[in-house]
């Protein structure tokens, strides 16, 4: 029995060794066909897994790995971080495709089995390799520091945070030597599994302000606001509560202290709703009748009153400061609303208020000159000798300045090339009914900024010029311009005239003066930056008249309101 028991025992063992030899060879075969360009199974670089992977993607999220992570940067023997930095910052690259070449799978490994089961654990991480550029980290050093190498204290001082103050430690300052500096920082050389820090000697400037002072002011205002601020209103008292009083605090270094202060905004939203209601009155309203510029009554509306935001916060930061126990709230008046109830007459005066009072009433700066043409011939004006930018406007004088040219015959019509393949002719008719930029600047230079300011001044226009930065004009020079142009007194021919004044019945921009005029309209709008302007020729069923309206920061749709209401009055 014994013997059969070693017979089946031999058997069993020679399977066993077959079965053993045939395991380790394929852990050999599996090992010699691993691919090379991947780590081997376990492997871990700086704490970071790396286990099988292509050694190309280990190296890039290596790399970003460490451009990611910030270093922290201390002077001299301080606790807390002046800055922290990125390796770019400091001119530091660090790159870990050289350092994998190392960390390969050899072939004589390969031949040892289960070795791609344990290689990855004993292999060395190994260092990547830095690169620094000194320039930027000079640069980084006189960004921060300073080109002197002064490095400014921090002062302590506090913050609202989670429903209380907390301390903001200072942080020292100091005098540092940029060589020195400098070497410090190009000789980080930071990792994945440890924080890098990096410290710059100093010769250390304490700050006005430290931790210890701060926690004194912190302590104060905890304690003395401990059960809220008492404030009274209309002699009742409510009950600030602490957290509410501290998030609305700033607080700013001064004189070697730590000050606060009460931030108007942020106490404004809790005040308005909660205090402001029950202290304000309304106020009332006061109605002026007025005729033209003269008022004809006045009824008085009652005055109303409001929280004094000012003068509350001063007297809730007195008990802060432990100078009085409760705060009083502060009332101010207000006056009340002034309505005006205007009439006009039919008049050069009534006009002219109309235009002051409209002006008055809308955002924008206004200057507006007005003549009638016909029956009661009457005028009015508001900023009329007002210098403005002319915007395109300025094509009604180098309309003018051609006219001249083609009616003494020399220019022609027909003359080609004024811009872009367009003839004479094609560029007037572009510039005044397009408000063509291209083709006025072709015809002013032909005809030269100097000459053409002489020629309209000579014709009384002597607030308007080419020969400043920009090029500026007045609306009574406008006024003066149409006027000449409609009665015939404009020195060009009668059909010169026809021409310029069909092109702007024509032009294409219409959205003011034609926007509120009855009648046909012959006009030359210019807009630029903010400027919005528009002379007009208006041939009203009532008879005509030139109106000029120019403006800063208005709208189309303003001065097409005015000109509704200058009309209401014709």
């Amino acid at each position: 029995m014994w013997s059969r028991i070693k017979q089946w025992y031999r058997r069993r063992n020679k399977a066993l060794f077959v079965i053993g030899l045939v395991i380790l060879g394929g852990f050999i075969v599996v090992q010699l066909f691993y691919p090379t360009d991947r780590l081997p199974l376990f492997a871990s670089i700086d704490g970071l897994d790396v286990s099988g992977w292509k050694n190309k993607d280990a190296a890039w999220q290596l790399d970003h790995g460490m451009a990611s992570q910030r270093i922290a940067v201390k002077l001299g023997d301080a606790k807390a971080s002046y800055d922290k930095a990125l390796p770019s910052d400091i001119g530091l690259k660090v790159e870990n495709s050289s350092r994998l070449a190392t960390r390969d799978y050899p072939w004589y490994l390969r031949l040892v089995p289960t070795s791609l089961l344990w290689y990855g654990f004993v292999q060395p991480d190994g260092q990547p390799r830095y690169e620094t550029n000194k320039k930027v980290a000079k640069s980084y050093l006189n960004n921060k520091l300073g080109k002197s190498c002064d490095i400014p204290a921090k002062n302590a001082t506090l913050t609202y945070k989670d429903d209380t103050l907390q301390l903001v430690s200072a942080i020292n300052g100091g005098k540092c030597d940029e060589s020195e500096a400098l070497a410090s920082l190009t000789a980080v050389r930071p990792r994945l599994d440890a924080p890098s820090t990096v410290t710059i000697p100093v010769k250390t400037v304490k700050p006005s302000v430290n931790d210890e002072q701060a926690t004194k002011v912190k302590e104060q205002l905890l304690a003395v606001t401990r059960d809220g601020v008492i404030l009274s209103v209309n002699g009742k008292d409510q009950t600030l509560k602490q957290a509410d009083v501290l998030s609305w605090l700033t607080f700013t270094s001064k004189d070697d202290a730590l000050r606060y202060d009460i931030n108007q905004s942020k106490a404004n939203a809790y005040l308005t709703k909660h205090v402001t209601p029950l202290v304000a009155k309304p106020a009332g309203q006061t109605v002026i009748t007025t005729l033209d510029f003269t008022v004809m009554s006045q009824k008085l509306g009652a005055t109303g009153q409001t929280l004094d935001l000012t003068k509350t916060l001063a007297s809730i930061k007195a008990v802060l400061e432990s100078k009085t126990s409760a705060a009083k709230t502060a009332i101010m008046s207000v006056s009340p609303k002034v309505v005006y109830q205007r009439t006009y007459t039919h008049t050069s005066l009534g006009i002219s208020a109309l235009i002051t009072h409209y002006v008055a009433d809308h955002p924008g700066t206004f200057g507006v000159s007005f003549q009638e043409l016909a029956g009661q011939g009457r005028i009015a004006q508001y900023n009329g000798s007002r210098v403005f930018v002319t915007a395109s406007t300025y094509k009604l004088f180098v309309a003018y300045g051609t006219l001249k040219r083609v009616d003494a015959g020399t220019w022609k019509w027909s003359d080609k090339n004024i811009n872009g393949g367009r003839d004479l002719a094609t560029c007037f008719d572009d510039m005044i009914v397009k408000s063509d930029n291209e083709c006025a600047k072709a015809m002013l230079l032909k005809i030269g900024l100097s000459t053409l300011t002489n020629e309209i001044q000579a014709l009384g226009l002597t607030g308007s010029s080419f020969m400043h930065t920009n090029i500026e004009t007045t609306p009574n020079d406008l006024r003066s311009y149409l006027i000449m142009l409609q009665n015939g007194s404009l020195p060009i021919s009668s059909a010169s005239r026809s021409r310029l004044l069909d092109a702007m019945k024509r032009q294409v921009y219409r959205q003011g003066i034609p926007a509120g005029a009855s009648g046909t309209v012959a006009d030359k709008v210019g807009f630029l930056w903010a400027l919005l302007h528009d002379a007009a020729i208006v041939y009203s069923p009532k008879g005509t008249y030139v109106l000029v309206v120019m403006t800063d920061k208005s709208s189309w749709a303003n001065i097409a309101d005015l000109t509704r209401k200058i009309e209401s009055l014709r």
